[in-house]
């Protein structure tokens, strides 16, 4: 009864959660690089590894073409099966 009521989310939590605590934040007193405030690892043009894993899982659960649309040109590249 009460699983009927609940909204489905097709998108995993970890997703979220990945696109959440992977942000860029500058070294040097914000002179620096830029390096992800979670992982440390230097940011790329599409971010950390994890962050442009989470935005490939999302592209792949989306199911709208338009909104798939919208990330292939926020990130800048497109992915397998995807797109």
């Amino acid at each position: 009864m009460v699983r009927s009521s609940l909204r489905y989310d097709p998108v995993p939590a970890s997703v979220k959660i990945d696109l959440e605590l992977h942000k860029p934040y500058r070294t040097w007193f914000g002179l620096g690089r830029l390096r992800c405030e979670w992982c440390h690892h230097k940011w790329g043009a599409h971010g950390c590894p994890k962050r442009r894993s989470a935005v490939k899982l999302l592209a792949a659960h989306i199911n709208s073409d338009s909104l798939r649309d919208v990330l292939t040109t926020l990130v800048g590249f497109s992915w397998g099966g995807a797109v």
